[in-house]
């Protein structure tokens, strides 16, 4: 095909679907618009189309699917049959190749070794007697062979390269958008560096060239941008060309901390290199202490939500009442037990309440949903149900006499009380045991990982004891921020702890004054010491919750440090160093 490679006229096409290919899975939505490399910077698309997929009766979308796609059982309430699909698309590639004057449609794809065997499972159920209508182009190949130092060339990394974003959710009308993006920019560089700017000289030139291997990365970022960052704490924030927040970061030292990312092998997990792909751009805030940064790390990705900060983002608050019966998102006079944080959490304790108030027998299959919430798995990584109800059967026996002398709460937090003073007993017997044989544990021969576990009833009554713990623990936290969220906290200078130290007062979970002082200087009591503890609930929201989570973390870290540490919640109380150190062992 002759004509230019700007003024062709391309079908750019996405899938997604329920597995890797047409054997395991079916095309579960499809999106396609017909578009040309030299429409302008800023262009609208009016003839993008997409379509759910009907599937077969007995197919379901995978728990996975449905996270990274957001189309659930419920949105296929809208899906269509596939061969009004076909006839759709069928008029989309009769439209394209006729205005190339042409037989064939050139079809863009990213990464079109996915989608090319599902577009021919589904030509071949609606149409058998005429040719595969599609001249495939993928955009990845390109970039492998243009591009080879990328750290990833996934459609996201490559889009975000060229300054483009796509929604978190994997969608084809998104995805068919940022290859009509992506193929506009891999044309010019077609053109600049290689001298293409025919069909028929890129297909010659992706069968003559290989992708090169074993190189180098090499970031976007410029070095004098991150060279530049100041050795003091605060929060960084990547950025791509366009200016969108890629991620929030909190650092002791700036330039410690970002120019780590760029070592040329790092050990950085997948999404991380996907964003540095696309970071160009870097801004920072520098922060009196690590705490200071910490805190407003958090606070910024609670208000951002950048797409590669993900431990950090909202999540619900929870309050209990005192028999687990009843929840609520707002703590009052019957639900005080909280916050607690996450879905998962609440239905764990709701079950277990069942459970140890003697709801449940597990002899019956409508008891099955409640059973397997106990261990808060879903169904397939869960143990079968008489392994359940014979572990369950152990723990009842183990814990008989308690469960049967105390309420769910009691039962909860004292048998989570226990479970936690004997992990920490027998942490400090093996710390003490590697001192006199002065051996590293990390030496020692690995444990083998991986592969799918095994249960055993056995299994299950230590996983529940395991959950039992979790659970105590998280209502021992929440007690511990709602104490810390007015306080006064002081700790000793990095560079002159005989002589200064830094000194941070909270109220309802924030920040009011930060000073830089003397050592001999008393710590104030926090305006807010009087508030009582349900006052201080309501005061607790999510960003706050948050917030003193990663105080919390960072106390322990000026622990390790050997730092001297004063935490006083009124005037007449306080911790110091050994106290901290014996509360945080706890929280």
């Amino acid at each position: 095909m002759t004509a230019r490679l700007t003024d062709l006229k391309i079908l750019a096409l996405d899938c997604q679907t329920t597995g890797a290919n047409p054997v395991t899975g079916h095309l579960l939505e499809i999106g396609w618009v017909p578009a040309r490399a030299s429409l302008p910077q800023k262009f609208a698309l009016p003839d993008l189309r997409t379509y759910l997929m009907r599937l077969p009766p007995d197919a379901v979308i995978p728990p996975a699917v449905q996270r990274i796609t957001g189309i659930t059982e419920e949105s296929m309430m809208a899906a269509v049959p596939s061969k009004i699909v076909w006839n759709h698309l069928s008029e989309a590639v009769k439209e394209v190749t006729f205005g190339n004057s042409s037989s064939e449609c050139p079809t863009v794809i990213h990464f079109a070794r996915f989608e090319e065997p599902f577009l021919r499972e589904l030509h071949k159920q609606n149409n058998l007697s005429g040719s595969f209508p599609f001249r495939i182009i993928c955009t990845h190949e390109i970039a492998r062979r243009l591009l080879p130092t990328l750290p990833r060339r996934g459609i996201r990394a490559v889009a975000g390269y060229f300054g483009h974003s796509i929604p978190e959710f994997k969608r084809s009308a998104d995805h068919a958008i940022a290859t009509v993006i992506i193929w506009k920019k891999l044309i010019e560089l077609l053109n600049t560096t290689c001298g293409i700017s025919s069909l028929d000289q890129l297909t010659d030139w992706l069968a003559s060239t290989r992708p090169a291997v074993g190189l180098e990365r090499k970031y976007p970022m410029k070095q004098r941008i991150r060279r530049q960052l100041p050795d003091k704490p605060g929060v960084y924030r990547m950025l791509r060309a366009n200016g969108d927040l890629l991620y929030i970061g909190k650092a002791r030292s700036l330039r410690l901390r970002v120019n780590s990312y760029f070592r040329p092998k790092a050990p950085h997990a997948e999404h991380t290199l996907e964003m540095l792909t696309q970071a160009r751009e870097l801004d920072f805030t520098l922060t009196g202490s690590a705490l200071e940064a910490a805190m407003l790390e958090s606070d910024e990705i609670k208000y951002h939500s950048p797409p590669y900060n993900i431990a950090l983002r909202r999540r619900r608050l929870v309050y209990f009442s005192k028999d687990l019966s009843r929840h609520s998102s707002v703590p009052d006079k019957d639900c005080s037990i909280g916050p607690l944080t996450g879905k998962k959490i609440t239905e764990t304790i709701s079950s277990l309440r069942i459970w140890l108030n003697g709801g449940i027998s597990l002899t019956a299959d409508d008891h099955e949903d409640v059973g397997y919430s106990v261990l808060s798995l879903p169904r397939e990584y869960a143990p079968e149900i008489n392994c359940l109800r014979e572990g369950l059967v152990i723990f009842q026996k183990k814990y008989s006499r308690r469960m049967n002398r105390q309420s769910a709460l009691r039962f909860l937090t004292g048998l989570g009380a226990r479970l936690w003073r004997e992990r920490l007993e027998t942490a400090v017997l093996a710390k003490t045991m590697e001192e006199k044989k002065n051996v590293n544990l990390n030496d020692e021969q690995p444990k083998e990982s991986g592969g799918e576990k095994v249960w055993t009833p056995e299994a299950v009554s230590e996983a529940i004891e395991k959950i039992v713990l979790h659970c105590a623990h998280m209502i021992r936290r929440a007690r511990w921020f709602c104490l810390l969220s007015e306080s006064s906290l002081a700790w000793a200078s990095a560079d002159r702890p005989d002589k200064f130290k830094t000194q941070i007062v909270l109220e309802n979970g924030s920040i009011v004054t930060r000073n830089n002082v003397k050592t001999s200087e008393k710590t104030p009591a926090p305006p807010g010491f009087a508030k009582s503890f349900r006052t201080r609930q309501n005061n607790l929201d999510w960003m706050a919750y948050d917030r003193l989570r990663v105080v919390t973390t960072e106390l322990r870290r000026l622990v390790a440090e050997d730092r001297e540490i004063e935490i006083r919640f009124s005037p007449r109380s306080n911790l110091d160093s050994q106290d901290v150190k014996k509360a945080l062992r706890w929280v």
